[in-house]
């Protein structure tokens, strides 16, 4: 074995290879993506003034002439012969990982299977596997899951699937083949925190966790593990009665479902306007409201890195409307809705073309909900311990129950 590749096992080599350097290909789809993004970024939110406006359509063409020069000088000099449709796919590719990490580009020929796996989503996994800048990597694993059966945690990086590298995967193989049929095994080869594992992930049909609620020290602590058309009603009937000064919502691990369920039970807490959905126009698809009521006392929200969605919402809205207070980790920053554009040759593009909203400040969800600096607790990698203890847990009712133990201020005369 040569010196570079001692200590480190086939997964690490595979990953690292596939991510050190760019050489051949790899170059072209990069130079490619990267002027199509710039050609592209004309269209994003901007908000910019008319002037502006025309400004970004004279540099869109400037790049599309640049593009159209890169690709004759790729033809006409590359050392091997090139495919265009390779390299158109690569490039979409690439424009869509740097829109965000939900956005997806799908050939014409793969766009019957993957709309049939994105209707499976991760009902047969229980995984929320993401791409950015090409690293495949876990950001959120279902509790009960087949998922976590195999022992994938948030955080892992996504090496490879059933032998081949999850480098040359775009995202919409990935998700297919997270979506297979039920009784589909995948063996996965992931890197963890510098160690390379392999998990035999076997695809079958599962049941999202309801919630939770539990007195501990004194603190109600409500688990969302989901967000579906039951849970407002869930809750409900959990915190009926309850009267406890201090409520912590354990939102931690929590990406995806409904964002309506997610203003739903935000509308438990507080009442009027909570938010919208509005699109680049700035035109307001939805809009939604709460009565409140529910509980009285104060209220903690506790998120990860793996919090994204319909727990940011919930986050942003009980932030914002009742004042609760923030701590754990920094959520993932997403939170809007994707819709499916075709393509004049077939394909088709997923991206984002709604954003959630919180009234009345008009904050859009489309970053990391921070954590204060004095509130953030933990880290991902060690959220939960092997004896099934919670230490960011026992933390966050640690700061609760300083703040109930804190001495009153004297009147000021």
């Amino acid at each position: 074995m040569d010196a570079e590749g001692s200590g480190r096992s086939p997964a690490q080599r595979r990953w690292e290879l596939g991510h050190r350097g760019f050489g051949g290909g790899r170059l072209i789809a990069v130079c490619l993506s990267l002027l199509l993004v710039l050609s592209l970024a004309g269209g994003a939110w901007l908000g910019a003034s008319d002037d502006a406006e025309d400004a970004g359509r004279d540099s869109i063409y400037k790049y599309l002439a640049l593009w159209e020069e890169v690709l004759r000088l790729i033809r006409g000099s590359y050392v091997e012969e090139t495919d265009g449709r390779s390299l158109t796919a690569g490039a979409m590719d690439g424009v869509t990982d740097a829109l965000d990490p939900f956005s997806v580009y799908v050939p014409a020929s793969e766009v019957e299977s993957y709309l049939a796996a994105r209707e499976v989503g991760r009902r047969h996994s229980g995984v929320l596997v993401l791409k950015e800048r090409g690293i495949a990597h876990v950001v959120a694993v279902d509790g009960g899951s087949p998922a976590e059966i195999a022992g994938l945690e948030p955080g892992d990086i996504v090496a490879g699937i059933n032998g081949r590298s999850s480098r040359a995967m775009p995202l919409w193989e990935l998700r297919r083949q997270l979506a297979g049929p039920v009784g589909s095994e995948l063996t996965l080869e992931l890197v963890r925190r510098g160690s390379s594992i392999e998990a035999s992930l076997t695809l079958d049909e599962y049941e999202p966790l309801p919630p939770e609620f539990e007195e501990i020290r004194g603190v109600g602590v409500l688990r969302i593990s989901s967000f579906g058309s039951g849970t407002t009603a869930q809750v409900e009937a959990l915190l009926d009665g309850y009267a406890g000064d201090s409520l912590l919502i354990d939102l931690r691990g929590v990406a995806g479902g409904s964002a309506e369920a997610a203003y739903a039970v935000a509308g438990l807490f507080a009442g009027g306007e909570l938010g919208s959905l509005i699109d680049r126009e700035d035109r307001k698809l939805e809009t939604f409201e709460g009565a409140g009521g529910l509980y009285s006392g104060d209220i903690e929200v506790l998120t990860d890195r793996s919090s994204q969605g319909p727990a940011e919402i919930l986050t942003a809205v009980l932030r914002q409307a009742v004042d609760a207070d923030h701590s754990g980790e920094s959520t993932f920053g997403y939170a809007g809705t994707l819709q499916q554009i075709a393509l004049s040759n077939g394909g088709g593009v997923l991206e984002t073309t709604a954003a959630f909203y919180t009234d009345p400040e008009g904050e859009r969800l489309n970053r990391r909900i921070r954590v204060s600096d004095e509130r953030r607790l933990g880290m991902l990698a060690f959220r939960e311990r092997d004896d099934g203890s919670d230490p960011v847990l026992d933390e966050a009712l640690d700061l609760i129950w300083g703040i109930l133990e804190a001495p009153a201020e004297p009147n000021q005369q």
